[in-house]
């Protein structure tokens, strides 16, 4: 018997039980609801979004700012770029990783970082061959754990939280928002979402197109962790410093 299925079988036993359950290996469109009621119910969040589109980018502020964000409003990526110079520069930054969101290719495109000393490294994964792909992972890996600052789009953002939500996506990489000690996300108008329900019924979507993806990660404010005599401590598990752009 393997170390694994000992494992399980103990589990089993604690449980009361004696074989192991005949889990599906995954689960039909049909347990989550007709389509066509699913269809209706993002059309209805679709148009929510676009039509409160300001009062969400205020409501994400506000809570963002009481989650321990740094918020500034631009009307523009171009804004939006100026300023992640100006964060990296006011913390002496040496280099910087960023995700492949278009947003983040705009912001930061042109001539922007060029002659300030920093080095900027997109985590693009070279795919060649299985052997090439290894050797880029390795090496964006220790780019990101190196990093003074990382820089993200969103798939998402919650007004209600100050949520930003990151979904996998081709030239997404969730250590670029975990590893450096600080993160920038930029947001965009239409990207806000009034609560976790309209998130889930979005995600309810993509699980029945097939698009659910491996993960997704909800950052609410900087990392904070409290130790057995309760004092709260940011920057532990993750960077000390999130600053959220919203643009437009």
């Amino acid at each position: 018997m393997s170390q694994r299925a000992g494992f399980l079988g103990r589990i089993r036993g604690a449980l009361g039980r004696t074989e192991p359950l005949n889990a599906p290996t995954s689960v039909p469109p049909s347990a989550l609801g007709p389509v066509d009621e699913l269809d209706d119910r993002v059309d209805a969040v679709e148009r929510m979004v676009r039509s409160d589109a300001d009062e969400l980018m205020a409501e994400l502020a506000g809570a963002a700012e009481t989650s321990g964000c740094r918020v500034a409003r631009v009307s523009n990526v171009e804004e939006a770029g100026r300023y992640v110079l100006d964060v990296a520069q006011d913390l002496e930054a040496r280099s910087a990783v960023h995700s492949l969101h278009r947003v983040v290719r705009d912001a930061l495109g042109g001539d922007l970082f060029t002659g300030v000393g920093i080095e900027l490294t997109p985590i693009a994964i070279d795919r060649k061959d299985a052997s090439v792909e290894e050797e880029s992972r390795g090496r964006l890996r220790t780019a990101m754990a190196d990093a003074d600052l990382g820089i993200t789009g969103v798939d998402y953002a919650i007004a209600e939280t100050g949520t930003c939500v990151i979904v996998p996506t081709t030239g997404s990489s969730r250590l670029v928002s975990l590893l450096p000690p600080v993160h920038i996300a930029l947001v965009e108008r239409g990207q806000v979402l009034p609560s976790l329900d309209e998130l889930f019924t979005l995600r309810r979507r993509d699980f029945v197109g097939g698009n659910l993806g491996s993960y997704m990660n909800l950052i609410t404010g900087p990392s904070r962790t409290a130790d057995i005599e309760y004092k709260l401590v940011t920057g532990v598990h993750g960077p000390g410093e999130v600053h959220m752009v919203l643009i437009g």
